[in-house]
């Protein structure tokens, strides 16, 4: 499936349960294309992996150089991105 694709699921989704979307069905359209838009601009800068950042913040907690440049590149990446204003699902 397509960003584009997508976007257009989510908003139709999002779109069913608002009450009274009778009354906005002409703008409808609309909605749909800044929605579909906004999710095409959104863009976040993730961090390199940090291994050796991981070592200095996070001593003892990693059972080994995998185990902990994994999990802090995770973090760091959640970090980024709601740096960014977007929520991450846990």
């Amino acid at each position: 499936m397509q960003h584009t694709d997508k976007a257009i699921a989510e908003f139709e989704a999002w779109w069913i349960r608002q009450p009274h979307r009778e009354q906005f069905e002409d703008v409808k359209d609309q909605m749909r294309n800044v929605w579909v838009a906004s999710r095409g601009e959104l863009v976040v800068q993730l961090p390199d992996d940090g291994i050796d950042d991981c070592r200095e913040a996070w001593p003892g907690r990693c059972r080994d150089t995998f185990d902990c440049g994994y999990n802090f590149a995770s973090w760091r990446h959640e970090q980024a991105i709601e740096a960014a204003g977007v929520k991450v699902k846990e």
